[in-house]
């Protein structure tokens, strides 16, 4: 066949609307897929009524009347009282062997076995329950203060019975020394030098416990004319104290006069009065006063403490949704509501194209009215705008701006920002007042995390 004869066709275009469409269609519902979960997810709350307990946990140092008894000669030391006992005038506290001839004695000689009664087996019991319930593998100290405890009770029976077999011994007649109570009280066995401590004095620094020392007073030592034989609680009342930075958190507490104290180490609560008072170094220092309950912390210089504040009612929102916001403050002089229209209005200053002055009515939303001066945003107004008042020629250059506290109100489907009043809140929520003006309604609903969005932004759920 001639080369003449072939007939050659034209190329045909590989392009293909159909598949242009869809690859458009694809990177369109990618951009939105990518879009959807990139952005945060705006997520409503129902506003509810509720309440919200506000407990505040403070480390604080226990104030009492506190008296030291001291010897009033040389020698060796016997306590006939147990550790918290209450003591009377005259009764016998200890006595003092001057010369250690008794306590020679009684490592030589057998004293007889010793059977304890039935109240002295009830003590122990008494003290070693205590001990297991309050238990805290932590507080070493307490471990300490339980082998010294019973120590002190193990001495007094025995020392009950020295006594009664000294009168057999007339070599050993006169030498021990009574000593009685000359004030009443409840009898401990421990001194830190803390005894005379005031409210003033309770510094951040006390709370320092390597460099808290306490001297634990046993019994068959060696004594001193003037060395402390024992301490004596005089008052069943007692305070404890703390240095509190938060000004207005101390001062919640002054105007509640008296709140609910509770005890960690054992959960007893008390209810206590507040003060507030400076220390030396400028700080406020919250005092709790108690009338009662001290002995439960005889063997105790330092306690975790929870004060509980009451119920606070209102409306109970998420701190999440809580937002700030800057508005514009105009004069309610220069604001006129309608109320057959139920509306606010503003006539706006502005100059025509010829020079001429005119004035515009524009209906406005007012957020807030405070100290006689209405928030407004600024979708009608802005810097240097000039107000015209209704019945008169004077006029108001806006410059003034200021914040208000609130959330966003998505009931008409956008973000309305709502101005709210904080009564209460912890870290997770906060009471706020309801049914005020320009405020919110139990069953509003709200944007939970109001950083997701901006005033007037549309909500799609």
């Amino acid at each position: 066949m001639a080369k003449d004869n072939v007939i050659v066709f034209p190329k045909q275009s590989k392009f293909n609307i159909v598949i242009l469409i869809l690859l458009t269609v694809l990177v369109y519902l990618v951009v939105c897929v990518y879009s959807f979960f990139s952005k945060e997810q705006i997520v409503g709350y129902e506003v509810r009524e509720g309440t919200l307990m506000e407990d505040n946990r403070f480390e604080a140092i226990i104030l009492r009347d506190e008296k030291l008894v001291q010897s009033e000669a040389t020698g060796y030391v016997s306590y006939f009282a147990a550790e918290r006992e209450r003591i009377g005038v005259g009764n016998l506290v200890y006595t003092l062997d001057e010369s250690g001839a008794i306590l020679d004695y009684t490592q030589t000689v057998n004293l007889s076995e010793n059977s304890l009664s039935k109240n002295e087996k009830e003590e122990f019991r008494d003290t070693l329950d205590n001990f297991v319930q309050k238990y805290n593998s932590q507080d070493l100290r307490s471990l300490y203060q339980l082998d010294v405890t019973l120590q002190n009770k193990t001495q007094k029976i025995a020392n009950n019975n020295l006594l009664k077999s000294l009168d057999s011994v007339s070599s050993l007649n006169g030498m021990v020394k009574y000593h009685y109570a000359k004030n009443s009280g409840n009898v401990v066995f421990w001194t830190d030098n803390l005894e005379e401590l005031t409210a003033t004095e309770v510094t951040g620094a006390l709370f320092d416990k390597e460099k808290y020392a306490v001297n634990q007073l046993i019994g068959n030592r060696l004594v001193a004319a003037g060395d402390v034989v024992y301490k004596l609680f005089n008052s069943e009342k007692w305070s404890v104290a703390f240095p509190l930075a938060d000004r207005e958190l101390a001062q919640r507490y002054l105007e509640e006069e008296v709140v609910e104290v509770t005890f960690l180490k054992n959960n007893i609560s008390i209810w206590g009065t507040v003060s507030l008072v400076p220390n030396i170094v400028g700080e406020t220092v919250v005092v709790l006063d108690f009338q009662s309950g001290s002995i439960n912390f005889a063997t105790d210089r330092f306690l975790e403490i929870e004060i509980s504040m009451e119920d606070e009612t209102g409306l109970k929102i998420p701190v999440s949704a809580i937002a700030q916001k800057e508005f514009f403050l105009v004069p309610e002089e220069y604001v006129l509501y309608v109320e057959a229209e139920d509306a606010y209005y503003i006539n706006v200053e502005s100059y025509m194209e010829t020079g001429e002055k005119s004035i515009r009515k524009l209906e406005i939303t007012p957020y807030s009215l405070k100290d006689g001066k209405y928030y407004l945003d600024d979708i009608n107004l802005s810097l240097g705008t000039r107000l015209v008042t209704t019945n008169s020629t004077e006029t108001y250059a806006v410059s003034e701006k200021a914040s208000l506290t609130g959330v966003y109100n998505m009931n008409k489907g956008y973000a309305d920002f709502k101005q709210i009043t904080v009564k209460q809140q912890n870290e997770t929520y906060a009471i706020v007042e309801s049914n005020t003006q320009y405020g919110l309604n139990v069953y509003d609903y709200i944007v939970l995390n109001a950083s997701a969005v901006s005033e007037d932004d549309f909500i799609y759920e």
